[in-house]
């Protein structure tokens, strides 16, 4: 008997800077039930039990979160590192955030601290931002996005929340 096997791509859901709006967290889960990884990338201003099951790290505004400053992650031999951003500065930003991959040995960045959608790929790695759920900025809606990764590729796609 000849066994065929359906191979999924993993789903990586992350989301930033809902800043209190904890509705948010509930509803991303909701619009994209499918997930196998939630992340949140900061100024959640969330208990830790509103976001069990979510991989976070404390933003600027995350005064009593209990979460780490950073933290790496693994999907099918993509490493992910996941920090708030807010200690990159302006000048020279992605430089930084290159520099911060490269010591952790990741290939992606994610981050939130702008508030505005970021997908950039510099050098081979990726930067990205999910923009804000609460709070966009630069003209941007209030967004979240999805990451599907297969065999060591990604695809990013951006959505849009109404809530």
């Amino acid at each position: 008997m000849l066994a065929i096997w359906l191979r999924r791509q993993k789903k990586v859901v992350v989301m930033s800077d809902s800043h209190g709006y904890h509705k948010m967290i509930d509803e991303v889960q909701r619009l994209e039930p499918d997930g196998d990884y939630y992340v949140h990338c900061g100024d959640s201003e969330a208990r830790e039990e509103q976001l069990k099951g979510w991989i976070c790290v404390r933003g600027n505004n995350d005064w009593m979160a209990p979460f780490d400053d950073e933290v790496v992650f693994e999907v099918e031999g993509v490493r992910f590192l996941v920090t708030h951003g807010h200690r990159y500065g302006y000048y020279k930003r992605e430089e930084a955030m290159v520099d911060d991959l490269l010591r952790h040995g990741c290939d992606v960045l994610l981050s939130g601290h702008t508030h505005v959608p970021q997908c950039d790929e510099v050098t081979g790695f990726y930067l990205i931002n999910p923009g804000s759920t609460t709070l966009p900025r630069r003209g941007s809606g209030k967004s979240y996005c999805t990451i599907l990764v297969d065999q060591g590729k990604i695809e990013v796609k951006f959505k849009q929340i109404f809530c």
